[in-house]
């Protein structure tokens, strides 16, 4: 999730004028670019994953206020421009507005290489599939025993691909799936099948 504490800290001590009002034209204005991107993703955010977001955004500036109340005891800031240029505090103010921009895009091009991942294995899987349906596997060859071995392989990554795209596993929880899951189920089918394969060439040359 955006860390919006620490961008929205930072958007508030870049301001110009340090008032109550500043600050809540700003949290506006961070509310406003929140809504606007959540609304824009493509492909659409869920709403639990927008509720979320919004929520986090909300308890940032609580605790952002807290913190300018609980210094008030402090010699107040006067509310006059910085003597830096306008230019540059205008630029720091608004790389801090554009911070949870580029986080939301970023997670939407996760969720986007996500989908591209899913709809690949399924069509690869469905043309594998289609491969075995027009020349039939007839299990005495251990070529076809491999050719159904990749069709049950490809199966369980087209599984496990859509529950990463469902569930919107992180990015860690995504590499360590891939990491463990796909060695052990290559190394599963394979040997399943070379056991079968030999079991029922066994069967077929075993006396009655």
């Amino acid at each position: 999730m955006t860390d919006y504490y620490a961008l929205i800290s930072k958007g508030i001590a870049a301001l110009d004028i340090k008032t109550s009002e500043a600050r809540r034209e700003y949290y506006g204005r961070a509310r406003a670019i929140l809504t606007d991107h959540c609304r824009k993703a493509d492909p659409p955010l869920s709403d639990t994953f927008i509720d979320n977001e919004r929520l986090a955004l909300e308890d940032a500036i609580s605790k952002v206020e807290a913190d300018v109340m609980g210094s008030e005891g402090t010699p107040p800031i006067a509310n006059v421009v910085q003597t830096q240029s306008d230019r540059s505090e205008d630029h720091t103010r608004n790389a801090a507005l554009e911070a949870p921009r580029a986080q939301i895009d970023a997670k939407v091009q996760m969720r986007r290489e996500r989908r591209f991942a899913f709809w690949g294995f399924l069509m690869v899987y469905t043309f594998w599939m289609g491969d075995l349906f027009y020349e039939r596997p007839s299990l005495s060859d251990l070529y076809d025993w491999l050719r159904l071995g990749g069709a049950i392989i490809l199966l369980a990554l087209t599984i496990l691909s859509y529950f990463i795209m469902r569930e919107n596993w992180s990015v860690e929880q995504e590499k360590r799936a891939y990491i463990v899951f796909t060695p052990t189920i290559l190394l599963s089918t394979a040997l399943v099948c070379i056991a079968l394969y030999f079991g029922i060439k066994w069967l077929a040359t075993a006396p009655l």
